[in-house]
């Protein structure tokens, strides 16, 4: 049981002693009617306060349906209204022979549970409130304290950026005349570092900037291992200015190139990136290769979806599956700002 659950539960026991204790108080001593009613308006309250909790406050925090949040709470009175007369009024009356309003007009019944109904309901929403606040500080905190490791691990594997740079680049114009073909990969490679880097202190880039360096990245592997590297790489959409979370596909991509058979032409690898206003979908599939899987198999993945709860939470699909020897990835992103 979460965290957040058992301060529920500790929170309904106090309350529920307390009704019992001044109920005993008041009556000085036990007396079935008086205990069996009060009994009725704590389950009332409860069931209420949940019907109002998980069926109007907590979707319209995570979705902001408005028209949802309206009907869940007229719904949350009605059910406050109607479940105390039917238990008290009704049930009660037929089985134990009394009721709670059995001498009041109907009018006044609906007036005053109206209005415990309308307090119970508020009660649910501050909690509600409290607790959406809180997650979402949580979140903050945690995004910030991965972002921040993530790059203390990059400047402590860093010898010196500018260093390896400079190196890259004479690599580059020394091979340039020899091998052009592996002076472009020298290059692409120092993109890639480039991009590495300075991507790790923006909160977000431009969907282009990913694209060149997948494309950087899938170029380096097909020169390499050329005619025995086969992955066609397609973007569909022309709004790539938009911006998303940096470094967020390649995980996708890697995974793909390690535990995948892309030595085959008729069936290569297939990496598409479809982009329209405020949405992207990432799809790949290929098949898989049998061989054993190293230690720290899995571990992109699972840290790229840690990324996306945290960065994109009720805002993106991930399917992953494999079927009959084929691993497919299908990535929807809600990207409008």
């Amino acid at each position: 049981m979460s965290k957040k659950y058992i301060w529920h539960f500790v929170s309904w026991s106090i309350y529920v002693i307390y009704n019992y204790m001044e109920n005993f108080i008041e009556d000085k001593g036990l007396v079935f009617q008086s205990f069996t009613l009060n009994t009725s308006y704590i389950l009332t309250t409860i069931l209420t306060f949940y019907v109002f909790y998980f069926g109007a406050w907590k979707p319209y925090l995570k979705n902001g349906d408005k028209l949802k949040v309206v009907v869940a709470a007229i719904l949350g009175l009605i059910f406050f209204i109607a479940f105390r007369y039917i238990l008290e009024e009704k049930i009660f009356e037929a089985i134990l022979g009394f009721g709670n309003y059995r001498n009041d007009a109907l009018g006044y019944y609906f007036l005053d549970n109206i209005n415990r109904a309308i307090f119970v309901g508020g009660c649910s929403l501050v909690v509600a409130l409290l607790e959406n606040k809180y997650e979402l500080e949580t979140d903050y905190l945690q995004v910030m304290n991965e972002k921040s490791e993530a790059e203390m691990s990059l400047l402590r594997s860093q010898l010196n950026p500018h260093f390896l740079f400079n190196t890259l680049s004479f690599l580059h114009t020394k091979t340039f005349k020899l091998d052009p073909e592996l002076a472009d990969t020298v290059l692409k490679l120092s993109d890639m570092l480039r991009y590495s880097l300075q991507s790790s202190k923006a909160d977000k880039v431009a969907i282009k900037s990913e694209i060149e360096l997948l494309e950087n990245y899938i170029a380096i592997f097909q020169n390499r291992f050329a005619g025995k590297f086969f992955v066609n790489f397609e973007t569909i959409g022309t709004q790539v200015q938009q911006r998303i979370e940096p470094l967020l596909l390649i995980p996708f991509v890697e995974n793909t190139f390690k535990h995948g058979v892309l030595s085959e032409a008729d069936a290569p690898a297939k990496i598409k990136l479809k982009i329209a206003a405020g949405r992207l979908n990432f799809s790949s599939q290929n098949k898989i290769n049998n061989y054993p899987k190293d230690p720290g198999s899995g571990i992109g993945l699972e840290n790229v979806k840690r990324r996306l709860n945290l960065l994109y939470p009720e805002r993106h699909e991930l399917k992953i599956l494999e079927e009959e020897g084929v691993f497919f990835v299908d990535l929807v992103l809600d990207i409008k700002n």
